[in-house]
């Protein structure tokens, strides 16, 4: 039977975009339908974060200060001047940035940790047959469900000092003598690990609740006939089926975490105290304190290329053939 012109037409811009894209001439008819799908999602995506990555990529380069706000694409050509001022440990702004970079990493590790934990915890609860289990899974999401801002702000009222509920429970049961201050002095990165965590370990505890039913219940039927325990269970059959989600759960909690604004800005303010200044936030305040947006994008890349490259390395070294058997 001939084609109809409608038909031809879409198979002229097939062979067209397969000779473009070599991949995609060896697709399917439903796998290049699929491509047709997400390629509206996919430009938008690339609107919204690519675009602005590659121009901040480009304002790094250029000497973009207060006198080229409006007119930034007249800003001078300064190569690597941006990079070598905010890299150099000797001066001030080179020193805190590191000092950031320090604090960043290990807001993004304590994060990772105690939302795994919780998340795991809440998810073996889950995984366990008790009445009532679809209230707690309710209550569980409440702190992802609801506004970050607004859970963030009651947070930071909690963690007041004089006012603060946590310091009055915590006087209240003699754990302490006199009020902490959470929100100021070395435990302020503390408290950004504490709440942060509380607003994202929802997400993993579903990521992993998801991973703990599709392991089989033969499994632990074998375990519990050759007499193994509940802590034998968990350490052989249920922590290594949990490894292929866990090491998403890991790559994206680092990633998120490293870049997070919200949260630090939100629970400390645009100039929070020194420990808790982390690299996100020494950044808006650097550029927007100061205009000084081609330093300030210069910073912005260095984190970027950090984040990225922990990122890479974590792949490299876990999302390898044996760690991948998990999903067989």
């Amino acid at each position: 039977m001939p084609h109809t012109t409608k038909q031809f037409r879409e198979r002229l811009a097939d062979v067209q975009l397969g000779d473009a894209l070599p991949f995609y001439s060896r697709l399917s008819e439903e796998q290049r339908f699929a491509y047709k799908l997400l390629a509206p999602a996919l430009a938008m995506m690339c609107l919204i974060h690519l675009l602005p990555i590659v121009w901040g990529t480009l304002i790094s380069f250029m000497g973009v200060d207060s006198s080229y706000v409006q007119e930034w694409y007249r800003a001078p050509f300064v190569g690597v001047e941006n990079y070598s001022y905010v890299l150099d440990p000797r001066t001030v702004v080179g020193g805190r940035f590191w000092f950031a970079i320090r604090q960043t990493v290990i807001f993004a590790v304590g994060s990772l940790v105690v939302t795994y934990v919780l998340g795991l915890t809440a998810a073996l609860i889950l995984n366990q047959k008790f009445t009532g289990r679809f209230v707690a899974r309710t209550l569980l999401l409440l702190p992802w469900v609801a506004p970050v801002v607004v859970t963030l702000l009651i947070w930071r009222m909690m963690f007041q000092q004089q006012s603060g509920i946590i310091n009055h429970v915590l006087l209240s049961i003699g754990l302490i003598n006199e009020p902490i201050y959470w929100l100021i002095g070395d435990n302020t990165i503390w408290t950004l690990v504490l709440t942060h965590s509380w607003t994202q370990f929802p997400l993993v505890m579903i990521m992993l609740y998801a991973g703990l039913q599709g392991i089989p219940d033969q499994l632990y039927e074998a375990a519990s006939i050759d007499g193994a325990g509940r802590w034998e269970k968990f350490r052989y059959i249920t922590f290594p089926q949990l490894k292929p989600v866990s090491a998403v759960v890991v790559l994206l909690v680092m990633l998120w975490t490293m870049i997070n604004f919200t949260a630090p800005f939100v629970l400390l303010g645009a100039q929070p105290p020194q420990a808790g200044q982390v690299g996100i936030l020494y950044i808006y305040e650097f550029a927007f304190s100061n205009y000084q947006f081609g330093r300030g994008a210069a910073m912005s890349v260095v984190l970027f290329l950090i984040a990225m490259t922990m990122a890479m390395i974590y792949y490299k070294y876990l999302f390898d053939d044996d760690f991948a058997e998990g999903d067989r």
